[in-house]
């Protein structure tokens, strides 16, 4: 538990934190763990969380940090506090035992796979030159019921993040999406013509993303991704 004292500081031990599983949209639970570190001390200067996972598994999945319109987001920093991992940094090898320290531009592909059981890798990112703005609770919740095929709290969620983030069109874009899903063309329609007049980049997301493909056939569909 943790606790505050009038010093204004908080103390926890890693090990008390409790931990949430990661799965994939249609994987099985491999073990991959999630410390939301940030949410759990209510830090909102930084992002900052840990994962763990067993020998075998990817502690840090393959991804960059380009944005789906083409925009550098967070570089990473990450530390390897327990186990050993194997990096694949933009296809170069790096073993890095417990005390490493790894820092990561945006642009460069990155990936770490467990070498040991309960290999944990704690992750500070921030976009630089940008104040820190932490996403919104209900985006995380919206991908893990997306994940689980319930598209309909997928949708609810996500329309909580288009009205919290009215001006952000991959917001209302993974609504439409959500929507699309859920069988509500109208409301799909609707928020694709929010994000195309809020970055018309969105057409290139339009063109190409299966979750959009039960409303391509309608004729509003067609003149958004021209």
């Amino acid at each position: 538990m943790a606790t505050a004292t009038e010093k204004g500081y908080v103390f926890e031990k890693l090990d008390e934190l409790e931990p949430a599983p990661l799965i994939a949209p249609g994987a099985t639970d491999d073990g991959r763990q999630r410390l939301d570190i940030r949410r759990r001390f209510d830090i909102t200067s930084f992002g900052v969380q840990a994962f763990r996972a067993p020998s075998g598994v990817d502690v840090i999945r393959e991804h960059d940090e380009i944005g789906p319109l083409g925009v550098p987001g967070q570089e990473e920093l990450y530390v390897v506090l327990e186990g050993t991992a194997t990096f694949e940094l933009d296809g170069e090898t790096v073993e890095a035992p417990a005390g490493s320290i790894v820092l990561v531009r945006p642009e460069a592909k990155r990936k770490a796979v467990a070498k040991d059981d309960g290999t944990t890798i704690l992750v500070v990112g921030g976009t630089p030159g940008e104040a820190y703005v932490p996403a919104p609770p209900e985006a995380g919740e919206a991908f893990i019921a997306y994940g689980k095929g319930d598209y309909e709290t997928a949708l609810a969620k996500q329309l909580v993040v288009a009205e919290k983030r009215p001006d952000d069109p991959v917001a209302h874009f993974n609504a439409a999406c959500f929507a699309a899903r859920a069988g509500r063309t109208d409301d799909a329609i609707g928020h694709l013509e929010r994000s195309v007049e809020l970055d018309e980049r969105i057409k290139d997301l339009i063109r190409t993303d299966e979750d959009l493909d039960s409303i391509r056939e309608d004729q509003r569909f067609a003149v958004l991704a021209k």
